[in-house]
């Protein structure tokens, strides 16, 4: 079993501590994988928020290594996948909700502009919240794309989704 598929068990079963172990092992090993970048990057980021340290007991040095490593990640990701769309909507999405740098509705479709309306979906349950209506359709579909796999990053999405 490669590297990256332990790690995503592992996330999916709610490991968190091990999955990042086996995300940064899979990064270290050089397995491409688009997924394993977005995945740590996320829980590095997420491993920030108290409730979701405590509730999954997260070790503080995890915790530490994340708010160091969530950016390096994300610019490791970019070095190998530049044109992507959902890095680089985690990249600003996770500046806005830690620094409260802006990023608005406006800025988001500009990076679908910029990168593609590629397979991702991910950037639309942003624009979800600023248009309900209009951004119905792609809701459903990044519903049931998160349902397929339940990692905490689309655990998150559906949270914020409602």
């Amino acid at each position: 079993m490669k590297t990256y598929a332990i790690a995503i068990d592992k996330d999916i079963n709610k490991q968190y501590n091990d999955a990042v172990i086996y995300y940064q092992k899979s990064i270290d090993e050089n397995e491409l994988n688009l997924e394993v970048y977005l995945n740590l990057a996320f829980l590095y980021w997420n491993f920030q928020d108290f409730g979701f340290f405590s509730y999954f007991n997260i070790s503080e040095e995890l915790r530490s290594i994340g708010y160091d490593k969530y950016p390096e990640i994300i610019e490791k990701g970019l070095s190998n996948y530049p044109n992507n769309l959902e890095l680089n909507f985690w990249k600003k999405y996770f500046q806005h909700i830690i620094y409260g740098e802006e990023f608005s509705a406006q800025d988001c479709r500009q990076l679908i502009e910029k990168y593609g309306d590629t397979k991702s979906k991910v950037p639309y349950f942003f624009l979800y919240l600023f248009d309900k209506d209009k951004y119905k359709e792609e809701k459903i579909e990044l519903i049931d794309d998160c349902n397929k796999e339940p990692t905490a990053k689309n655990l998150y999405i559906k949270s914020v989704l409602g």
